[in-house]
């Protein structure tokens, strides 16, 4: 057979830059990438030593295939540990790209300057090239060091050495590349031509060889023991702080003008209670008193200080309109001008047909917004960020007017309508004939970290969902009605289509309830946004559609509905029982029912919001959160805030206000962790989200709330560098943490109404 071109110590070196500053530079959605290397907050783990030993668990397969596992691209392949102790992969199928069958290893660490030595055992069953790499565990998953192997039926032992030249890397992947390797080389051995064959591994070991350039990690951020909102406040706002582990006898605090440099206030702390979630000593401070418009810090009687923050009356304008602005840079299918879009301008993206799932049949689909960090766009998601939109702009319409610096601002129709119906415009041609709705389109992987035109495989549109469905129903009744009652023809008209389609929807969804929830089909692993529960699904849009036309069909079917749902205070993607517990208390014919109906809905509702406002008080950060934080947890944070300020809508109560604003305080910057979680915003906010165009670009988009701490660490990066973080505290400012740090649309909708609804 032809030799194979030997790529020893592959090592692309990459400056990673490290700022203190904003930006400069995925549940949901569970996708496998990663990227970005060094940690950047003060309770993360921080590699003191190079590690020494074998780094490689189990690299005899002495316990099985434990720690090992298998991802394919095209390919098939089963992996076991065969009678001679090897770890045998047989491969029924290699694909077409060299990961199409990759066999990995996670959970070692890299020190920059360390020569380290690579080696391991291969055969197979046919003379082929096998790939090893060591690399980042992301982005543009580049390699640290690397070698194509000319594998035959004999035993080979392979033994590399290279010295880690980037900076260290506390999660990177040690990858065998068992698809088309030959793709990397002339092309001339094919998935084809090699067949159904076997390939061996045994005896994987890395070790340092040389330690002596070892170079030290950077420092952390030391995060502020006094944590403050760090957008700002309002001049007639509660304003609060949060205090973390001061020094006894620290419990008096300044106001500080930081342009004068004189204290403006003095306050007193409240007594220190115990934050089990953060393993930390919370007090806190009021000072609503200061109403004077500036820019201020905290300072507390033994110097502990905040970061900087503004008082003022429009101290909220410009970070909202990069949280609305968000969703226009997320659109797809059509151009976004640089004058519009700055530097994430890019051509037109996913503008070709799609095909319908196990179909030769392709549609028109293109619309929409990307719904995270990756190109998909999803109905269920899509539906909760578009009624988040639409609520905002039922609330307060003067929050959005015509500014928003949107390509539509300036034409005298509110943008956040015009927003709105970008993506409505998409879901409407996610409808089949039928009245079922789409669940997504999406490629069949995950693209690599490449800008929105550069994603250029095959899109597939997934089968027909009834959770699509009925959530398709349920906004587009809610539309109907919003766009319906508007004066300008266009829109009332549109509101009449809207309304159309969701009866249309209603109907399909009628007929296929007792159908299992979305599952995604095996050769497509985008996520997936599976719900085995539609009966909240169903309960909103009956609600919706009870709203909008009044008909008694809708209100007994609310009933039904209602039997079967667990959680009525939802307002997530998966859980949205809350969506139609509003539409039914703000239904005006609703009132005059005679039958518990509505008693039942409201109780419920409201025992939900008062958990929250319970749980609040006993959160040493004021927010709804105990000892768990799960993946998107500031999506939970935000729209708890959105649940109290709805309830607030039927039932005022003003603790529900001040509660609904410490969440938002929490997402800018009063938490555990210290930082704002929307990018570009505040003194410490996220620089290295994943989500691909700023990774493309190696610029942080600004607007974007990132899904901060989740105590579950589901992501390898989290696995290396917070193993035994407290569950608040379980944060980290990296690309390769996509359980942390990805963003969505549906995290910056929720947020989008609590900042219109905190802010009348």
């Amino acid at each position: 057979m032809k030799r194979f071109k030997k790529i020893t110590s592959v090592l692309l070196a990459a400056a990673m830059t490290l700022s203190l500053t904003a930006c400069g530079t995925e549940q949901e959605t569970t996708e496998e990438t990663t990227e970005e290397i060094v940690s950047e907050v003060t309770e993360e783990a921080t590699t003191e030593e190079p590690v020494t030993g074998n780094q490689i668990e189990n690299g005899d397969f002495s316990n099985g295939t434990d720690k090992f596992n298998v991802y394919t691209n095209g390919g098939n392949c089963n992996m076991n540990v065969n009678a001679d102790g090897e770890l045998q992969v047989d491969i029924s199928e290699s694909g077409d790209v060299a990961h199409g069958v990759q066999i990995y290893y996670d959970g070692f660490e890299m020190t920059q300057g360390v020569v380290y030595e690579f080696s391991f055992d291969v055969h197979a069953t046919i003379d082929r090239p096998v790939e090893w790499r060591v690399q980042i565990n992301g982005g543009d998953y580049h390699a640290y060091a690397g070698e194509i192997i000319d594998v035959t039926e004999e035993v080979q032992h392979i033994s590399s050495q290279f010295t880690m030249e980037e900076a260290s890397d506390p999660a990177p992947r040690l990858c065998f590349n068992m698809g088309c390797v030959d793709a990397l080389q002339d092309g001339s051995i094919t998935s084809e031509s090699m067949g159904t064959h076997s390939v061996m591994l045994d005896n994987l070991s890395l070790e340092q060889v040389d330690d002596s350039g070892a170079v030290a990690d950077a420092e952390a951020v030391e995060v502020p023991k006094a944590k403050v909102n760090q957008v700002g406040y309002k001049k007639d706002d509660t304003k609060l702080v949060v205090f973390s582990d001061l020094e006894e006898g620290d419990n008096s605090f300044t106001v500080v003008d930081v342009e004068s440099g004189e204290s403006v206030y003095e306050g007193k702390m409240t007594e220190q209670v115990n934050n089990a979630a953060a393993s930390e000593m919370n007090c806190s401070g009021d000072f609503t008193a200061v109403k004077t418009a500036g820019t201020y810090k905290i300072v507390t009687g033994k110097g502990e200080e905040s970061y900087p923050f503004v008082i003022g009356d429009n101290v909220y304008d410009e970070t909202f309109k990069s949280i609305v602005k968000m969703l226009y840079l997320q659109r797809c299918g059509v151009e976004l001008d640089k004058s519009f879009a700055g530097d994430f301008s890019h051509p037109l993206c996913h503008g070709e047909e799609a095909v319908i799932y196990g179909t030769n049949t392709r549609i028109d689909v293109s619309g929409g917004w990307h719904d995270a960090g990756d190109y998909g766009r999803y109905v269920v998601s899509g539906a909760k960020a578009v009624a988040d939109l639409l609520l905002a702009y039922e609330k307060n319409p003067e929050a959005f007017g015509d500014d928003c610096g949107i390509p539509e601002s300036g034409d005298g129709i509110n943008d956040a309508l015009q927003e709105a119906k970008y993506e409505l415009d998409w879901m409407l041609k996610m409808q089949d004939n039928s009245g079922g709705v789409y669940h997504k389109v999406t490629c069949k992987v995950f693209p690599e970290t490449v800008m929105p035109e550069e994603e250029t495989d095959e899109l597939v549109v997934a089968p027909l969902s009834k959770t699509a469905t009925a959530d398709f129903a349920a906004v587009m009744a809610m539309a109907g009605r919003i766009f319906g009652e508007e004066s300008n023809s266009e829109y009332k008209d549109y509101g009449n289509t809207c309304l159309e389609a969701a009866k249309k929807a209603w109907t399909y969804y009628e007929e296929h309830k007792d159908e299992r929830g979305f599952v995604n089909p095996n050769d497509i692993v985008t996520g997936e946004y599976g719900d085995g529960n539609s009966k909240d699904e169903y309960f909103w849009a009956a609600a919706e559609l009870y709203k909008a036309t009044e008909e008694s069909q809708y209100k007994e079917k609310m009933a039904e509905a209602l039997e079967g749902i667990e959680n009525i205070g939802g307002l997530g993607w998966a859980d949205v029982a809350a969506y139609g517990a509003y539409a039914a208390l703000t239904t005006p014919i609703l009132m005059t029912d005679s039958s518990n109906l509505l008693k039942d809905i409201e109780n419920a509702f409201f025992a939900a919001a008062e958990n929250a406002l319970q749980i609040s008080k006993e959160n040493g950060y004021m927010v709804s959160r105990e000892g768990v934080y799960e993946w998107g947890s500031n999506m939970g944070i935000a729209n708890n805030g959105m649940l109290l300020c709805l309830a607030n809508e039927i039932r005022q109560n003003e603790e529900y206000i001040t509660c609904a604003k410490n969440h938002l305080n929490y997402l800018f910057g009063m938490n555990a962790t210290g930082y704002c979680f929307v990018t570009e915003t505040g003194t410490l906010s996220p620089k290295h989200p994943h989500h691909r165009p700023s990774q493309a670009l190696g610029k942080c988009m600004p607007g974007m709330l990132v899904g901060g701490p989740d105590s579950a660490l589901e992501d390898p990066y989290a696995k290396a560098v917070l193993s035994d973080t407290p569950a608040a505290k379980c944060y980290a400012d990296n690309e390769q943490s996509y359980s942390c740090n990805e963003v969505t649309i549906y995290w910056n909708s929720p947020l989008i109404y609590l900042l219109v609804a905190t802010q009348d």
